[in-house]
């Protein structure tokens, strides 16, 4: 069977392309799983801001298409402002490598990009994996720091020199009303988490819902969290992203709440951003803190072995974002085998159970989050239960065979309709 994938992400090109870059860790582990079956011959297509010639890596075939992000900043804003007119000029280019390739099935994974229209011009059965919705995000955008606080301490240099949060607001936004389009047109779907079915249903009211789960990286299948207490200074980690919406002003509240408190010794490392992010600065300036006399130290991005040996040695895992469908992140904690409390967000509630895996709390709430770390260091024993059942669940969700079985046969499914 031949299949071609569009990502956002190179996928298993990345180890070639570049040696920095972070993002689309489990698309790269599908992607090795799946060529080892010798009934799949796969094509990734994605974006790439250099030229490059179609090449073969390992047993895949890749088509990068050429983005000119541009040097201007007048250029990037007409393209976050007017994603049409990218949208005029590249969905030919798509269509090119259709017609290259020949697949039987074509899989898009996500609809932040542009790669879902091309089910307008091809006969070819088509798939969406829906990694997030834009449509929620943008309404929860603003939810953690309003627009008003954003834009008020945002720096004169970012507004100037750079992209304002607002501009990257407005081009989600726009974004947003391309899912809308590319959703009406799609008629198979994967998703995971009650949120994104849900969702899916509303606004792909035609379409088929499969569910199919990630391969995280490796090296987290092969870690344990394997502490007996939960004693002494208390290591948090918590593993964000850039966006307003990630949480990092709750990160701060719960930190100063505790040091108020005086009820626990702890250290909180924050992974993905470091204190010269726009966004670590608005918060910094709104809440009038330093990280450090809060004992947060924003560590910036991490390599997944990095990563991986910073979860294992740590305490608690604390996800506190306002929105998600089922953080990878999140994920990659519980497989490791950690206490967690993450926030009542989108799909988060079908990654862990409450009680159970770990300890929800809404959105927001800094006390109610504050209470939770505490109670899970006065009772080392429920922490320890909860990390034992959040691996145990996550090693069945994200077993490799089952899911490269399970997406094989969605493609066969979709082949015979």
């Amino acid at each position: 069977m031949k299949v071609l994938w569009f990502a956002n992400t190179p996928c298993g090109a990345i180890e070639i392309l570049s040696k920095n870059y972070y993002a689309g860790g489990w698309l790269k582990s599908l992607e090795e799983n799946l060529v080892e079956i010798n009934q799949i011959e796969l094509t990734v297509c994605f974006y790439w801001n250099k030229p490059l010639l179609p090449f073969k890596y390992k047993r895949t075939n890749y088509y990068p298409i050429y983005r000119n992000t541009g040097n201007s900043k007048i250029v990037r804003h007409i393209k976050k402002y007017f994603p049409k007119l990218t949208d005029k000029n590249e969905i030919p280019l798509l269509l090119q490598v259709i017609n290259c390739v020949k697949p039987d099935i074509i899989h898009v994974h996500g609809t932040e990009e542009n790669f879902g229209l091309i089910q307008e011009f091809t006969e070819i059965p088509c798939v969406i994996s829906i990694q997030g919705f834009l449509l929620p995000y943008v309404v929860k955008y603003y939810d953690g720091i309003s627009k008003t606080i954003s834009n008020y301490y945002e720096s004169l240099r970012i507004k100037l020199k750079y992209t304002p949060i607002s501009i990257l607001y407005k081009g989600l936004k726009k974004r947003s009303l391309r899912e809308q389009k590319i959703l009406l047109k799609s008629k198979y779907i994967i998703g995971r988490t009650n949120w994104d079915k849900r969702i899916s249903r509303l606004l792909a009211p035609n379409s088929k819902y499969f569910v199919g789960n990630e391969i995280l990286r490796p090296v987290f299948y092969e870690k344990q969290w394997e502490k007996n207490n939960l004693a002494g200074a208390i290591n948090i980690v918590t593993v964000m992203s850039g966006p307003l919406y990630k949480g990092l002003e709750t990160v701060v509240q719960v930190a100063d709440l505790l040091l108020n408190n005086k009820s626990v010794d702890f250290r909180w490392q924050v992974i993905g951003v470091n204190e010269n992010h726009p966004v670590a600065k608005i918060v910094k300036r709104w809440l009038h803190v330093r990280y450090a006399d809060l004992n947060i130290e924003l560590v910036g991005n991490k390599n997944e072995e990095e990563l991986s040996e910073l979860l294992v040695n740590a305490d608690i895992y604390c996800q506190c974002s306002h929105i998600e469908n089922s953080s990878n992140s999140l994920c990659e904690a519980m497989i490791i085998g950690m206490p967690i409390i993450a926030s009542f967000a989108g799909g988060t509630d079908s990654m862990l159970e409450n009680d159970k895996e770990g300890i929800l709390i809404q959105t927001g709430d800094y006390y109610s989050f504050a209470g939770a770390i505490k109670s899970l260091v006065d009772h080392p024993e429920k922490a320890i239960v909860y990390g034992k059942n959040a691996r145990k669940t996550a090693l069945l969700r994200h077993n490799a065979n089952s899911i490269v079985k399970e997406l094989i046969d969605v493609y066969e499914t979709i082949k015979l309709n």
